[in-house]
């Protein structure tokens, strides 16, 4: 980011941008390495971008301070220090150069800027325009090509006019997955709070995942939810070339539930019980394979193997299902298609980690938009990122590193503030190839008068 002088810095949305680093306030990790998982490394061309606003309600000028901040991310990341590792290339045992993380304390990347409008003002901007906005208060963060260098994990915190705040997360999905990116946000807020003596630091624990409830695939067939790319290199960036285009969409409690009725023909958990997920999901997977010309009979799903993060050491622990069908996904009746993707995810898990770690020496790996993607995030509990006891007036996450058959969000919509949001909204957020957004957009409208 460039730093505007003059006219221009009045003229800038977000200026007087400056770069720092934290580390943790003790030795941690102690040098030693990190093995990642196959799915790990599958994941390493992906970065996943969270965005909370905060508005001042304390009616100062700023309701939290630059060095209350810093206070608390030495402690904080005593607890995290994980995040504050290093890419380094070790031998594997077969005799090939395989990534690792080098738990060597280097620490994560501080961003502070200023923005010369309100909060308010931000948040109608993200909505009309996600991208742009994100691009200026999340920090463009990639590994490499100094990757030895490169911190895993960016945090920007943008200090509006109004006194509000804006904190902007890139997180290197080879880390964890957005649950654990959430719960590493959820924990810095409780130590904002003073929750955790410095000298005491919360411990993480290691994982144990439990197996998903969902068909295996044949170990002999090749994933579809994971494509090979030649090697990047030190540069961990996806090369594409097709330019990913993003759009939001807030559905509130109510279309939510005139949605289900309409796909169902029942009202919510009438019947059987549903997500929003496989709603949102039917009418996205529909809509866009209305307006492709090829067929889109095959799609994805990333679904939390389990939601629960808290006191765990961030991992990859998401579910990576296939879902195929044997009918024109655009002219199918909708509880048709909501109950195939109810009832015939195929987990690809295994098998996609064991070609990554077979594969890892001749090919990089891309999962989101390798296949048409839908990622649940329904039930990460993003609006408990609090500071000083301020929840988010709204949050959102994305992901950055989409391949050419993109992605769908879907995360919790507003939960708080007086402009009407109720607590069962979701956000959609798309990230499709541009010249798609706006025939999606007519074909939502048309169809599902969704705007």
């Amino acid at each position: 980011m460039e730093n505007p002088k003059g006219d221009d810095k009045k003229n800038s949305l977000v200026y007087d941008i400056r770069l720092t680093s934290a580390v943790p306030g003790k030795i941690t990790g102690k040098n030693k390495t990190y093995e990642f998982t196959g799915i790990d490394l599958g994941m390493k061309l992906h970065y996943i971008k969270g965005l909370y606003f905060f508005s001042n309600n304390n009616n100062s000028n700023r309701f939290i301070s630059s060095e209350e901040t810093k206070e608390a991310l030495f402690s904080w990341l005593i607890t995290y220090f994980m995040a504050c590792g290093r890419i380094r290339m070790s031998k594997s045992e077969d005799g090939f150069e395989r990534p690792s993380m080098k738990l060597n304390d280097a620490g994560i990347r501080l961003v502070e800027g200023q923005c010369s409008k309100s909060v308010e003002e931000c948040i109608c901007l993200a909505m009309e325009d996600f991208t742009c906005l994100q691009d200026l208060l999340v920090f463009d963060h990639a590994l490499g090509p100094d990757l030895q260098f490169s911190p895993l994990v960016s945090i920007q915190t943008t200090w509006f006019k109004c006194g509000g705040i804006a904190i902007g997360l890139s997180w290197a999905h080879v880390l964890g997955d957005p649950f654990s990116a959430s719960e590493f946000m959820d924990t810095f807020g409780e130590y904002m709070h003073g929750h955790f003596q410095f000298h005491q630091p919360k411990v993480l624990t290691i994982q144990h995942s439990p197996q998903p409830n969902c068909p295996l695939s044949d170990p002999t067939q090749e994933p579809i939810s994971v494509k090979r790319v030649d090697p990047v290199g030190n540069h961990w960036v996806l090369p594409t070339n097709c330019k990913i285009g993003t759009h939001t969409l807030l559905l509130t409690q109510k279309q939510l539930d005139q949605l289900h009725t309409k796909v169902s023909g029942t009202k919510h958990n009438d019947v059987k019980p549903t997500q929003y997920f496989e709603v949102i999901t039917t009418i996205m997977w529909k809509s866009i394979a209305k307006i492709r010309d090829l067929k889109t009979n095959c799609v994805t799903v990333c679904r939390p193997i389990s939601v629960k993060r808290k006191g765990l050491v961030p991992h990859n622990g998401q579910l990576l299902g296939r879902i195929n069908v044997d009918f024109s996904v655009s002219n199918a009746d909708p509880l048709k298609l909501m109950n195939a993707i109810v009832d015939n995810v195929v987990d690809e898990s295994e098998i996609v980690e064991n070609l990554v770690n077979k594969e890892i020496d001749k090919f990089d790996f891309y999962v989101y938009g390798a296949n048409l993607t839908f990622v649940d995030m329904e039930e990460a509990d993003i609006y408990s990122f609090k500071l000083k006891e301020n929840c988010p007036r709204f949050a959102c996450y994305s992901i950055d590193g989409i391949g050419n058959k993109g992605a769908v969000l879907v995360v919790p919509g507003p939960q708080y503030g007086g402009n009407g949001e109720d607590h069962g909204s979701k956000l959609v957020v798309l990230h499709l190839p541009q010249d798609e957004i706006e025939p999606l957009k007519d074909e939502l409208i048309k169809e599902w008068c969704i705007a």
